[in-house]
């Protein structure tokens, strides 16, 4: 009988059998002498140097690749620390510097008060201002002073040492300030360079006017108005307002004055209370 010699896929589907064949080889390679085994060594690995040096190659790009997303990453995670940092400083200074400002603002407006004033700044309460009137533009603001801080209805209102209106309503612990800007507002004064008796009207804007100024009185852009003593509501001589503009239209009996008032209302932070 003629016998076939094991093809080497019969040899896979026979695991003993290959495990004995591999192990034969392997004697045989152990036995043979240096000289041959090296060749066969290297005549095995040849054809797959190149896909070990592909591999080597793909290995060491990828880990260096990888090496500088995680650096990279790292560098811009710890910058935005960093940058996060600085603005949280940044912020805080902002806030103490607020502080200050707001401080140094309340301590001018106590100082200026005339010294020849004793009784105004005895009877005077400091407040700082919580909110606008959101119907109404710059119209009436609210404070955090209120009745159980001896406030009432119809107490005064100043800022650096000029009017800026009046109270017209109180809670516990706030109060409502109309005002000089009010067109409600009416509040008699006099001409410091002409000295004619005027009533300055709010007008809804920043700005007021003069009623009742006649035409012959020579006022002049810069003109000073004071609080007057007529009704005895209001301080005497008390700055409310400085002149901007006037006219006098043909056939008028009175000129149209535009003033001005002494303090920037949009930028008032505090103000002082007269306890009447």
């Amino acid at each position: 009988m003629r016998t076939s010699t094991p093809s080497f896929s019969n040899l896979i589907k026979n695991p003993l059998a290959t495990i004995i064949t591999l192990l034969a080889i392997s004697l045989l390679l152990l036995f043979l002498p240096p000289k041959f085994s090296n060749r066969i060594k290297m005549t095995c690995v040849a054809p797959i140097r190149p896909l070990q040096w592909a591999t080597c190659f793909c290995s060491n790009s990828a880990s260096n690749f990888f090496d500088k997303v995680i650096s990279s990453w790292q560098e811009t995670h710890g910058k935005k620390d960093l940058e996060q940092q600085v603005l949280q400083f940044k912020n805080k200074l902002v806030e103490q510097q607020d502080t200050i400002y707001k401080l140094e603002n309340k301590l001018r407006i106590l100082s200026r008060l005339p010294a020849e004033n004793k009784i105004i700044k005895k009877n005077s309460i400091p407040a700082d201002i919580i909110g606008y009137d959101a119907s109404n533009f710059r119209k009436s603001i609210i404070i955090n002073v209120g009745t159980k801080h001896g406030i009432k209805t119809n107490n005064i209102v100043i800022s650096d040492n000029a009017l800026i209106g009046k109270v017209t309503s109180v809670s516990g612990s706030n109060s409502v300030v109309q005002l000089i800007t009010d067109p409600a507002s009416r509040i008699p004064g006099r001409v410091v360079q002409t000295r004619e008796q005027v009533i300055l009207e709010g007008d809804g804007t920043v700005f007021c006017k003069l009623k009742y100024v006649p035409r012959w009185a020579k006022l002049k852009k810069g003109d000073d108005i004071v609080t007057s003593d007529i009704g005895g509501f209001y301080p005497v001589s008390l700055p409310v307002a400085t002149v901007v503009e006037n006219e006098t239209k043909s056939g008028a009996l009175f000129q149209s004055v535009k003033v001005l008032p002494r303090v920037n209302i949009s930028k008032m932070e505090s103000v002082l209370v007269i306890l009447n």
